[in-house]
């Protein structure tokens, strides 16, 4: 077992390697000091998120490859949006990170934070518009509890949209929080846990909306939170583990996803992730678990 190893995993959907157009790319017409630091001093690996597979990646397949290392596009035949099907959770349920990892006897956790009519929602079979996400079937399999909105009011959760704005015009008593006050909250989180997740979609739902002004803001928001992180990490301990299952906010010219390669960029750990190596969706679980001394050279599964 590593010695106090801990990995923040930050999973950003629908950001891609786009070109450096300011009138096309946010990440580039923004103020992001923290993202030009990053991309500046450590390797920003581009990943293949097509898969072998034609026609624009998507968030279900992908996800699903990212967190089971399974080439799932592949086997289902074609790359499947939003939620993923009962033949993905199938995948999902047998083998991803979170269960390898609490398995192996490590500790992780999901930081996002869940309103519980939204869980209602989500498990109900006859519901059909919110069906569980990845992530949200990954933390089932696992075992894990979903924090809830008391745990955001008690500083122990982050809402996908990192301030918690979404949660108080809802109609909720929370508070709005800096982005920077979110970095804390999710260092505090990771200080108890060898693995943390958080999402951020935000950027996948505001790429299809095609508006450069709210893409902006959030590729600027994400700034602020990241840069909060890497303040309080110790790069000889923790581990920033950044990437994303496929485009879209990179090109705001369009409204549909990007072939683009996807960024995974890997911060800190005492050189620990250097002999990783990352081509596509598919070797990330594999990279994840390696980091934490659990991949073995022959521990290739189906599609890779």
């Amino acid at each position: 077992m590593v010695d106090r190893l801990r990995m923040i995993f930050l999973f950003i959907d629908g950001l891609g390697l786009g070109e450096r157009d300011i009138g096309r790319n946010p990440v580039y017409a923004a103020d992001t000091p923290n993202l030009d630091y990053i991309f500046s001093k450590y390797d920003v690996i581009a990943a293949d998120a097509s898969l072998g597979v034609p026609g624009l990646p998507q968030s279900a397949t992908g996800q699903t490859a990212i967190v089971t290392g399974v080439n799932a596009p592949m086997l289902l035949g074609r790359h499947l949006n939003a939620q993923p099907s009962g033949m993905l959770k199938n995948l999902i349920n047998e083998d991803n990170i979170f269960k390898r990892l609490v398995q192996a006897g490590f500790k992780v956790t999901n930081a996002n934070v869940y309103r519980q009519e939204y869980l209602d929602k989500m498990n109900d079979p006859a519901e059909r518009r919110y069906k569980p996400s990845v992530s949200s079937v990954m933390t089932m399999s696992a075992g894990l509890p979903f924090r809830m909105v008391d745990d955001y009011r008690n500083g122990k959760g982050i809402y996908h949209d990192i301030t918690g704005r979404i949660i108080a015009e809802s109609g909720y008593d929370a508070e709005i929080i800096t982005p920077g006050e979110a970095a804390y909250r999710l260092y505090s989180i990771s200080r108890e846990n060898d693995f943390t997740f958080f999402e951020h979609f935000l950027t996948d739902i505001i790429g299809h909306k095609m508006d450069m002004g709210l893409a902006i803001k959030d590729i600027e928001l994400l700034d602020a939170f990241i840069g909060g992180i890497l303040k309080l990490a110790d790069p000889q301990k923790d581990i920033i583990f950044i990437t994303s299952d496929h485009g879209n906010i990179e090109d705001i010219s369009v409204k549909t996803h990007t072939m683009n390669k996807v960024p995974v960029i890997i911060i800190g750990g005492n050189n620990k992730s250097r002999t990783v190596r990352i081509r596509s969706l598919l070797d990330i679980m594999p990279a994840v678990l390696e980091i934490f001394g659990l991949w073995e050279v022959n521990d290739n599964r189906d599609g890779k």
